[in-house]
């Protein structure tokens, strides 16, 4: 593809640098400041395990992709604490805004790639998950390392580019189980590219597609996991839900809301439209891909409700990116459209939630909340005990935590929990204590403030002493009333 407008090398380099930095004075502060999350925790407990503990429980109960775990646990190798499983996505948000400078460069030129880096630079989804201690951000890298792998595929389609397409492909349900749909839509077009083609050259795909059996056999796992069946009467998501992950997942990759929104949702329009004529394959692979998630979750049926939350679509991110830095790419006076997007992008709002900041969590994630709780945990917590389930104090008490084995709600011990399984008493014996933490509201003749209750026991028997924070030891064999959070 010839490009519409050119810029210098240093000047685009520049531009990029520039974005990215944008990027890092959102996030770093987040690292340390944001309260901790409880998806966070799973993250931190399970990588804190050995290795072979560590895969086995990825691969086996929360349904495959664990090159996430990996890299958090190799990091603890070296800092075993939450701001450097906050890191890691920080580390991975800039790669993926560097990547999609490279995908609009080799779609459009320079001009094109500096528009693509501001936009997922700009973008609400990377301000948010960029901090975040979970596989989103990496998720957003591995997407644009296949999209740019796939476009330069496609311009020269040989052996070895053929092997690192398929290669980065790999990444994708290796990093979240929704990557699978995403390789899936990504093999179906290029089947059809290379139709009428020897087969001979394109053998590393084979291999690749072989390598990712593990995380499709995990995957089938993952549905077990929420109860899927046809003989449900509930459905996972209705059109309107739907619908509204779409909409909140287009307005976190640029714009937000309002005006910025509207003139972000042009320009990708105006994108998409050009690459119909030059990529259609690639327009086809990520508008499927897209909404392939969302619409196939209105035809599952189960009597659970998994969150359907836009941070599951960030791999479409790259595309997005991509759509509107061709856009850009085609309007005149060179410099002045990417000075004009950068300045729409600075005024945009985030466009999505951050979860950190919800009330009725944020509060127990704080530093002043875990810190005394956390300490103490670290003096007790022993090999073989039981943390149930994951929560913010637990994290917050890593590298300490990490000798004790997390469990979510799904695979707690019959006396903490009902809803035990034989699988779960089978791989975590419980031959040390139990520490449990719930959410709870207190008794409103007490206090309006939310709190939560949390107890060290051995074979039933309560043995904890001491306060911190919000977070309220008991020696209580009998928690208050519990309210899920």
């Amino acid at each position: 593809m010839r490009p519409s407008a050119s810029l210098p090398r240093l000047a685009a380099w520049g531009a990029v640098v520039g974005a990215c930095a944008y990027l890092l004075v959102e996030l770093v502060p987040d690292v340390r400041s944001r309260p901790l999350f409880e998806d966070e925790a799973v993250s931190g407990l399970i990588s804190a395990r050995p290795f072979g503990e560590m895969i086995a429980t990825t691969m086996w109960d929360r349904g495959g992709a664990p090159l996430h775990f990996v890299f958090v646990h190799l990091a603890f190798v070296f800092d075993s604490s939450p701001e450097a499983l906050r890191w890691i996505s920080v580390v991975f948000a800039v790669a993926a805004v560097l990547l999609c400078y490279d995908l609009g460069r080799r779609l459009d030129g320079r001009v094109a790639g500096v528009a693509s880096a501001i936009v997922a630079a700009a973008s609400g989804m990377l301000a948010v998950y960029g901090s975040f201690g979970r596989m989103y951000a990496l998720f957003a890298f591995a997407a644009a390392l296949a999209v740019d792998l796939f476009v330069r595929c496609v311009q020269r389609p040989t052996t070895g580019t053929v092997a690192a397409a398929s290669a980065s492909a790999w990444l994708l349900p290796a990093v979240h189980p929704y990557g699978g749909i995403v390789v899936a839509v990504e093999a179906a077009v290029a089947l059809f590219l290379w139709r009428g083609r020897p087969l001979r050259p394109a053998w590393p795909a084979v291999v690749a597609v072989l390598a990712m059996i593990p995380f499709a056999v995990a995957d089938l796992r993952l549905a077990d996991r929420f109860e899927l069946s046809s003989e449900q009467q509930g459905r996972l998501a209705t059109w309107t839900e739907a619908r509204h992950q779409l909409e909140d997942a287009v307005r976190g990759f640029g714009g937000g809301t309002g005006w910025t929104f509207v003139a972000f949702l042009a320009l990708a329009a105006w994108g998409i439209t050009i690459l119909l004529r030059r990529r259609p394959e690639l327009v086809a692979w990520g508008l499927i891909a897209f909404a392939g998630p969302p619409l196939l979750s209105t035809f599952v049926r189960t009597d659970r409700a998994p969150d359907l939350s836009p941070r599951h679509l960030i791999f479409a991110l790259p595309f997005f990116a991509a759509f509107v830095g061709v856009a850009v790419a085609r309007i005149p006076a060179r410099p002045l459209p990417l000075v004009g997007l950068a300045v729409v992008a600075a005024l945009s709002t985030q466009g999505i939630n951050d979860p950190r900041s919800i009330t009725y969590t944020a509060a127990l994630g704080e530093p002043d909340a875990v810190a005394a709780p956390a300490a103490w945990l670290q003096g007790e917590v022993e090999d073989n005990d039981v943390l149930y389930p994951y929560a913010s104090v637990y994290l917050a008490a890593l590298p300490e935590a990490g000798d004790a084995r997390g469990l979510p709600g799904t695979l707690a011990p019959s006396w903490v929990s009902p809803t035990t399984s034989a699988r779960s008493s089978t791989r975590f014996p419980p031959t040390g204590r139990t520490w449990s933490s719930t959410c709870a509201w207190t008794s409103p003749a007490t206090s309006t403030h939310r709190r939560s209750w949390w107890s060290a026991t051995r074979s039933r028997t309560p043995t904890t002493t001491g306060t911190g924070g919000s977070w309220w030891p008991t020696t209580s064999a009998t928690p208050p009333p519990r309210r899920r959070c």
